[in-house]
């Protein structure tokens, strides 16, 4: 786990970040040491402020990050739940916080409805995991710094779901943010995507017109698709009519907090080509640009909710939109296919 803990983080030169990081550290000591967080480290710790860097936040944060990198090896939430008891969870509620850390919407809802997200229950969650997987001090003091970056970049865009702002670091971009793309990218006019060894395309045609792209990259594909914004036509706006229209066809949908925000994670009734009933697992991205949205539909081995695949998530934030707002009418962005290669 150490090769994976010690990647680079970013550098914090601020007295009070040391000095925050310095304070979870203690605390996440003494619960390793006596079982319990004193009054003074709870006061201390400052767990219900939101609008600042606190050592309270500091370790919810890097607990979150413990678990990603735990998820990333393989292992379920019930999986990453400590053998040794946690004094203020159940086993089933320990799983229940860990798949909210994990993205799970609705979990999320569930246990800050039953106050399950606390000081003493993340504080013993991190101390526990950290003792069973024989980190280092050096390990944890990366984490630590790590979960209190987390925490500016949440600050700086205002939003905990998606704590990367698009058009700064990472896309999807417009065509105005984009600067100088390598070469390793295709034209579709409307779109501008990465082109990885081995990418096929597939177009989604109406008539004479290219409404959208399938990019497939061994057993996963990603369906890409640009739309123009008008008012309540919104990420937000539209992800919440999918969500209805698909429980209306007997979907069964979940909110999910992801690498690029709020997606979708569906499971759909869908008809084969032999006539018989199977189920379909999707994955819905989407993201809001400057008068634009776009839309990535997953399908295929990345679609399942435990897929480690990331590609789809790269491939939909290195995306570049090409706006053409010369049709007004028409809400699709359409595409162009790209010449044969020479």
């Amino acid at each position: 786990m150490g090769a994976i803990v010690t990647s680079e983080v970013g550098n914090v030169s601020e007295n009070g970040s040391v000095e925050m990081r310095g304070r979870a550290k203690e605390i996440i000591e003494q619960f390793r040491r006596d079982g319990t967080i004193s009054p003074a480290s709870a006061v201390s710790a400052e767990f219900d402020v939101w609008d600042q860097v606190t050592p309270g936040w500091i370790t919810f944060a890097t607990l979150k990050a413990l678990v990603k990198i735990r998820w990333e090896k393989g292992e379920s939430a019930a999986e990453q739940v400590p053998m040794k008891p946690i004094p203020s969870l159940s086993r089933g509620d320990a799983t229940l916080v860990l798949r909210a850390f994990l993205g799970d919407i609705s979990t999320m809802r569930e246990v800050r409805d039953r106050g399950l997200i606390t000081l003493a229950s993340v504080v013993g969650l991190l101390s526990t995991m950290v003792e069973e997987d024989d980190l280092s001090e050096q390990q944890v003091d990366v984490l630590l710094e790590f979960g209190e970056e987390t925490c500016r970049e949440i600050l700086r865009t205002g939003n905990p779901l998606r704590p990367t702002l698009r058009g700064v670091e990472v896309g999807p971009w417009d065509a105005s943010e984009a600067g100088v793309l390598g070469p390793d990218r295709i034209d579709l006019g409307g779109l501008i995507i990465p082109s990885p060894v081995g990418l096929e395309i597939q177009p989604m045609r109406d008539g004479d017109d290219i409404l959208a792209v399938t990019a497939v990259l061994g057993s996963t594909a990603i369906q890409l698709q640009a739309f123009r914004a008008r008012d309540g036509s919104s990420w937000e706006t539209i992800r919440h009519q999918m969500k209805d229209r698909m429980q209306a066809q007997g979907g069964v949908v979940k909110e999910w907090a992801g690498n690029v925000g709020v997606e979708l994670r569906a499971k759909m009734p869908v008809t084969t080509q032999s006539g018989r009933r199977a189920i379909q697992d999707l994955k819905i991205l989407g993201c809001d640009g400057p008068r634009w949205m776009l839309r990535g539909i997953v399908t295929g081995l990345g679609d399942d909710a435990d897929s480690r695949d990331e590609w789809p998530y790269e491939m939909f934030m290195n995306t570049v939109v090409v706006p053409d707002f010369s049709n007004a009418e028409d809400s699709g962005i359409c595409l162009q296919w790209p010449p044969p290669a020479k």
